[in-house]
Formats: structure tokens, sequence, C-alpha cells
């Protein structure tokens, strides 16, 4: 029959002298073998003490580190001497059976109910008072309104609403005279809308023209500060911003130096300084088709290039 595993030690540590023994196996072997000194310093004869002896070394020996079937022999020694004080002998004695029935369970309840009843008027007894808080002090030292006032305040605000009521009135009549005058001057304008149309016009084309003068046409980027800095724009055969394309930057050899992608403003711009030499700038969008533009770097300041699509 397979024994179980034993389990592992998780909830305490077991400190380790030599290599994988513990402190409680080297208790146990060397009191074995103390043990066995003491009955050898012992004047008793020799066919009493030597198996002695060897009883208590060996089986100090064989308690700290000789397990049997998965069991340290401390278990099958504790367990042998249970089952010798326990007993083996048990007697029957036949009994009444309670009758369920017949139980009071109504009596049961009311003394669970008296019995909670006890605790929570002790838990009452026993809680301390709380002191009136400051904001209830206050609340209770503010003097009383009288009924008198409060009539007196009531007839006001009639007298007052119906002021405001005769107000409106006038102000409602008032406003109808001015319809009725409003009314006679848009049926003469009406007569006279061949004039308005014109008009109109006028004001769509000065929008238009003042627009154009505050947005003007798409700037370039600003000239950079310091030589060999490549900075531009794409644009498409329309003159209008192409974003997201990809701008490659070519050396005499045709390896690419710098790949570069165009903003939101169709701009692009080299964020270090380039070798002296001659460049190929290609550009790539889909829909598109751009020329090659050659560039010479000297270690001068290079104005904005504007690359126009066919």
């Amino acid at each position: 029959m397979e024994q179980h595993p034993i389990p592992q030690q998780i909830s305490s540590y077991e400190f380790k002298l030599v290599g994988e023994m513990t402190l409680k196996q080297f208790a146990k072997a060397a009191g074995g073998i103390i043990i066995a000194l003491v009955i050898n310093s012992a004047p008793l004869v020799f066919f009493i003490k030597w198996p002695l002896i060897f009883i208590f070394a060996v089986g100090g020996l064989m308690l700290a580190f000789v397990p049997f079937q998965d069991r340290p022999m401390e278990t099958w020694l504790l367990a042998f001497l249970k089952s010798i004080y326990n007993p083996t002998m048990f007697i029957y004695k036949k009994g009444r059976p309670k009758n369920w029935l017949d139980i009071d369970l109504a009596k049961n309840w009311i003394e669970i109910v008296a019995q909670e009843k006890k605790e929570q008027e002790e838990m009452l007894e026993n809680k301390p008072i709380k002191k009136k808080s400051q904001v209830n002090e206050f609340i209770d030292s503010l003097p009383s309104v009288n009924r008198e006032e409060k009539t007196i305040k009531n007839d006001e605000l009639r007298i007052t609403n119906e002021e405001k009521k005769e107000k409106l009135q006038t102000s409602d009549f008032k406003l109808q005279e001015e319809t009725k005058e409003k009314g006679v001057i848009t049926e003469d304008v009406k007569m006279d809308s061949g004039e308005a149309r014109p008009r109109l016009n006028l004001k769509r084309d000065i929008q238009e023209a003042t627009g154009e003068i505050v947005f003007g046409q798409i700037p370039m980027p600003d000239i950079p500060d310091l030589p060999n800095l490549v900075v531009g724009m794409v644009l498409d055969n329309g003159g209008k911003i192409v974003e997201e394309a990809i701008v490659e930057i070519q050396d005499k050899e045709g390896n690419p130096s710098r790949v570069l992608k165009t903003n939101s403003l169709g701009q692009f711009r080299t964020s270090t300084q380039m070798t002296n030499g001659d460049y190929l700038i290609v550009t790539e969008k889909n829909g598109l088709v751009f020329d090659r533009v050659s560039l010479k770097l000297g270690g001068k300041i290079v104005s904005p290039i504007k690359i126009i699509a066919k």
C-alpha cells in the first residue's frame, strides 16, 4: 500500500547544522549517545550494560535518521504507546432514542430571544453617552420666530406680487404697439427687395477677400539656424499639403542617409547636421509622383526646399 507524501514544514523553519541534518535530528542522536555513555559509566553487569548501551545508541540514531514507510521512527513509537494504553474493548448499551417531536422548540426560542435582549441592554448600559455637539447647542440658542412676523411678511409679498403683475401688463401693452409699428416697417422693406440682394453678394465677396488676406498661402518652414540642416515642404500638383509623405535623403552611392516623414503641415526637417557632400532627395506618397531633387551641402545654411508633385 502506497503512503501519502509527508507534508512539508511551511509554518516553522528548521535550522540545519551540517548538510541536511536539522537541530532536532542532532538532539535525538546526541541524546541516545549521552544515555549510552551514562549507562557505560554505571556499575552494572556486562550482559545488562552492553545491550542497553547498544539499544540507546542505535535507537537514538534510528530516531534521528532512519524513516520507516516514509515516516520517522518517532511517530511509529508514539503510535505504539498510544495503542497500548487506549481501550481495545467497547461495550454496547441499548438506550431509549430521543423523540424529536416532543421537544418544545418554542421554549428554547423564547430563552434565546430573552438572552439576546439581555445582551442588548448590557451593551446600551455600557455604551458611553455622547455630549451635545456645538451645532445643536447653537441651534437651541437661536430665538424662536413668532407667527405674527410670518403673517406680516406674507402680506408684504402679496403686495409686491400685485405690483409686478401690473407692471408686466403695461409692458405687454407697449410691446404690442411696438410690434405693430415694426410690421409696417417690414412691409416697406419687402417692397424694395430688389436692392437687398446685391448687398448680400457684396458681403460674401468681402468675407472671401478678407479670409485670403488674413490666412494667406501655406507658409514655408523657417530657415534653419545651423548649417547642413535640411528643411522643406511637400505639396501636390494643386498646391495642397501632403501629410505623411516619406522623404529619403541618399548619398552618392545611393545609401539612405536620412529617412523623414512630413507632419500635418507637410513639412520635414533633419534633427542633426549632415556631412558635406552631394545628396539626392527621393519623395514617396501613394497616388503621387515626385521628381528627384539633387542637393549639395558645403557647410552653409540651406534655404527651405519645396517639393511639388507632377
